[in-house]
């Protein structure tokens, strides 16, 4: 199910959105449901990656990320 929501930008912002959905022959509409997407997904990794180095914290163990990346590579 889709609903429509009102945005209020400022013109600039408005006339870059314009330009780019033009530009790449798309809607404003998917330019901004995308953008939603990506801020959500970098949300909730941002977490999920907080969490998990908080835990690590709270157990000694201290690792960079370089280093978690090889092991599980």
């Amino acid at each position: 199910m889709r609903s429509v929501m009102a945005v209020s930008l400022p013109m600039e912002l408005l006339r870059k959105l314009s330009r780019e959905a033009k530009e790449i022959h798309s809607s404003r509409s998917e330019i901004v449901r995308r953008a939603l997407q990506q801020h959500f997904f970098v949300r909730d990794f941002s977490n999920a990656r907080n969490r998990i180095l908080g835990e690590m914290n709270r157990k000694g163990i201290s690792k960079t990320e370089e280093q978690i990346f090889d092991e599980i590579s």
